[in-house]
């Protein structure tokens, strides 16, 4: 949506960014690189979009994880290219992310459709080598927040116009408030709803909590819980308990034929490795801003869990918080990737970092099937050494069709008939000489007149077109006719 006040909004972006904080080295150069976004983009539009890591979402909007995605790629000794973390985007799940030393998931609701079959995956491809994946628990982004800011730092002649807007994200948020679920992964951990969104210090927003103790369902208030078909007062602990495993064994069990059966199991570890304390319900009491989980399953690899997505966004990033949040999961994706013993050549490659993106639709999974692959039907022609000759085949039908068509064919020879050329009067006459008889007709006339030019225009006697030269015989005088009258005088003479 468009801003009014553009020039307003840079340099209230601007105040923000540069209010007297101490700031890392690191977090510096990312908010460089968001302050020269801004100002090459020309604050011409105002993006809030949440989830995207890469793109004009991704860099441009409050909500967006590009600041965090570049911080990772920063080394923190350039002299060690071990040290280096090269990012991408992960479109899919399937066996090119083989490669991957990391995943950072950052959904933007959920659960997927197919959250199942994605957890399943993810616990395969941790059980592989030593590698991490972080979740990032999904919530309402930062937007609310840089409005609630730029409300008491904006001018006074824009400052109603940046109240309305948060008013606007404050009603929004309430009306989502109610239809908050817990957000549970497997036997991982539950990230479950905080009564009131706190705003941290430094620019950041928590809406959730985290825990593995399921515990927390007996003092849930929440009347629209997922827990709420067990009915709390008629049953004890040990059947409550009883009840819930029985139900994760029965959510997670696989249906299809064929896939590989998952046992929950208990030994996961979750392990806080930051903290903040914070007023609840006017109590102090300790936050969880990054968990780590591991499980014996898995090896060396490990899940890392921020609490909520608004820890990390390009406006949180502004402030030191943020940073060292996110310099700890870089040393913690460093600390398992590079643990073990690996080889010179090996060690000097730059760590490999995914960023997987996904809403409440399916996540694309791509499993390769055992055994070496084979072509079958169709795919045959793709195959050398019939590739070659189909391809060649196909080539030469393209050009014979091509050869056919009277737009693409070969020129073809056409006779044009003029009728004032003089050939065509020749033709016509010589037709009709012909026609006219025999050699004492037509053809003679013409073999005279041509004979007649050539001795008298062009002087010759002789040749093949010459004829010889007639002589004239002189011609008697024609007795006159006898008048009838007298014929019939003399007939009567002599009759008598």
């Amino acid at each position: 949506m468009k801003m009014k006040g553009t020039k307003t909004l840079c340099i209230t972006m601007l105040s923000m960014a540069t209010q007297p904080t101490k700031i890392p080295a690191s977090g510096t150069h990312v908010l460089a690189a968001c302050l020269l976004l801004a100002f090459l983009s020309g604050c011409s539009s105002f993006h809030t979009e949440y989830g995207e890591s890469s793109g004009v979402d991704g860099k441009q909007s409050v909500s967006g994880f590009g600041a965090f995605r570049s911080l990772l790629e920063e080394s923190p000794d350039t002299t060690k290219p071990e040290d280096t973390i090269k990012t991408r985007d992960l479109g899919r799940l399937s066996s090119r992310a083989d490669k991957l030393d990391a995943i950072v998931w950052i959904p933007q609701a959920w659960p997927p459709s197919n959250d199942r079959s994605a957890t399943q995956w993810m616990e395969r491809w941790l059980s592989d080598q030593p590698r991490t994946l972080v979740f990032v628990v999904p919530d309402g982004g930062s937007t609310e927040a840089y409005f609630r800011e730029a409300a008491d730092l904006a001018e006074p002649a824009q400052r109603l116009e940046y109240r309305r807007r948060l008013a606007t994200q404050i009603n929004d948020r309430l009306l989502e408030a109610g239809n908050r679920k817990d957000v549970r992964v497997k036997n991982w951990f539950i990230a479950r709803p905080l009564p009131y969104r706190l705003f941290l210090p430094n620019r950041r927003v928590a809406d959730y909590q985290l825990s593995d103790d399921f515990e927390l369902i007996l003092a849930d208030p929440n009347p629209e819980s997922e827990w709420e078909d067990f009915d709390l007062v008629e049953m004890d602990e040990e059947e409550l308990y009883a009840e819930i495993d029985a139900m994760i064994e029965d959510e997670y069990e696989q249906e299809a034929e064929g896939e590989e059966e998952y046992i929950p199991v208990d030994s996961t570890g979750f392990e806080s490795l930051l903290q903040e304390s914070v007023t609840l319900n006017s109590k102090t009491t300790q936050l969880t801003t990054l968990a780590k989980i591991q499980d014996e399953q898995w090896g060396r690899s490990q899940v890392l869990v921020v609490t909520s997505g608004g820890l990390l966004t390009n406006f949180a990033m502004t402030g030191p918080a943020a940073n060292e949040l996110a310099t700890e999961i870089q040393d913690q994706i460093r600390l398992v990737s590079r643990e073990g013993d690996l080889s010179a050549d090996e060690s000097e490659e730059p760590l490999q970092v995914g960023f997987l993106s996904s809403d409440d639709m399916a996540i694309p999974i791509s499993n390769a099937k055992p055994g070496a692959p084979t072509s079958t039907g169709m795919e045959l022609l793709t195959t050398w050494p019939l590739s070659l000759v189909t391809m060649h085949g196909l080539f030469l039908g393209v050009v014979i069709c091509l050869m056919l068509l009277p737009a693409f064919g070969r020129p073809r020879a056409v006779r044009h008939n003029r009728t004032t050329h003089f050939g065509n009067h020749l033709s016509a006459m010589a037709t009709l000489m012909r026609r006219s008889g025999g050699s004492g007709g037509g053809i003679l006339f013409a073999k005279r007149k041509i004979s007649q030019y050539l001795r008298i225009v062009r002087g010759e006697t002789s040749g093949p077109w010459v004829l010889p030269e007639q002589v004239d015989e002189p011609t008697k005088p024609a007795s006159p006719e006898p008048n009838p009258t007298e014929t019939k005088t003399t007939a009567s003479e002599s009759s008598k």
